[in-house]
């Protein structure tokens, strides 16, 4: 994760400035990842505005974040495909093994999580090398800039909660959520386009409001 942050800083740096970044599946939960980790840095903000199209969970590339979680689940040797509603389980603990059971365990017992890995990540070598899934009960802060979040009706379940994890992570006044009727894929239809184009203007006129301190 921290190598993906890395090559897509020397990219903005080579090819930037830039005013705002659009993300697809991937790309748009990398470059949430990237935002918030320039955020809690209190580095410079490469993007005014953001539009996050299907994004997939977002990981923390800080090995610090959710230690704690992961140090105590791999002392349990807690199966992280079980019912996350244990009273073994702390609150926290819950949140992040039900956003596991939600999304990234979801999406591999439909086939869709690629590469196949094992989710014993979580319970061997001291969990050192588990995924830290992002979820803003978890986090410090909200991301702070003007978002649009758009998503397909027809995506999986696992996606929308996905999506809704994204979305979360945002601050709620500068944030929307729009969705279309197709899948996993940018809107098609033009009267969708043209939502989101609306929303994007949003965005943008936002992001000119927003004080620079915040960015």
């Amino acid at each position: 994760m921290a190598d993906a942050l890395d090559h897509l800083e020397t990219n903005i740096e080579e090819l930037g400035p830039f005013d705002g970044v659009l993300g697809f599946s991937q790309g748009a939960a990398l470059a949430l990842s990237y935002m918030y980790q320039q955020q809690i840095r209190g580095e410079p903000m490469p993007f005014k505005f953001f539009l996050c199209f299907s994004s997939v969970i977002p990981f923390s590339a800080d090995a610090g974040y959710c230690q704690d979680i992961i140090q105590r689940l791999y002392a349990l040797q807690w199966d992280v495909t079980a019912p996350a509603n244990s009273p073994v389980l702390t609150g926290d603990e819950r949140i992040f093994c039900d956003v596991l059971l939600r999304t990234v365990i979801a999406a591999k017992e439909k086939g869709a999580a690629l590469p196949e890995y094992s989710m014993d990540v979580y319970n061997n070598d001291d969990g050192s090398k588990a995924p830290r899934i992002m979820h803003a009960k978890l986090l410090k802060e909200k991301l702070q800039i003007p978002t649009v979040h758009v998503r397909g009706k027809r995506d999986f379940d696992f996606m929308h909660g996905m999506s809704d994890i994204a979305y979360g992570m945002c601050e709620g006044k500068l944030a929307r959520q729009l969705e279309h009727r197709g899948g996993h894929q940018p809107p098609q239809q033009d009267a969708e386009v043209r939502s989101v184009i609306r929303a994007m203007e949003w965005a943008i006129s936002q992001s000119e409001r927003t004080p620079m301190h915040r960015l």
